[in-house]
């Protein structure tokens, strides 16, 4: 009867030990993941990053220009 737990208990324990080992091999796939995403998020967004910062230069020079012709606009002197 003692040997007959004894064996249920290592059965037992084998189990727990292999159900944590599936858990940690569980949580090591999903850092790895996460931690490629995160390099595919922080190429993204530098990517995303250098568009903005295109699209303001862009966007401050005709903003210059339009102002520039404004002011060449307001010193010609108008008929009345």
């Amino acid at each position: 009867m003692m040997a007959e737990k004894k064996e249920r208990f290592e059965l037992l324990l084998e189990e727990i030990r292999d159900d944590v080992k599936a858990v940690a091999e569980g949580h090591s796939v999903i850092r790895r993941e996460m931690q490629e995403m995160k390099t595919e998020l922080k190429a993204d967004i530098k990517e995303v990053n250098g568009k903005i910062e295109f699209t303001a230069k862009q966007l401050g020079d005709k903003i210059d220009r339009v102002d520039q012709k404004l002011e060449e606009h307001v010193r010609i002197p108008h008929a009345v």
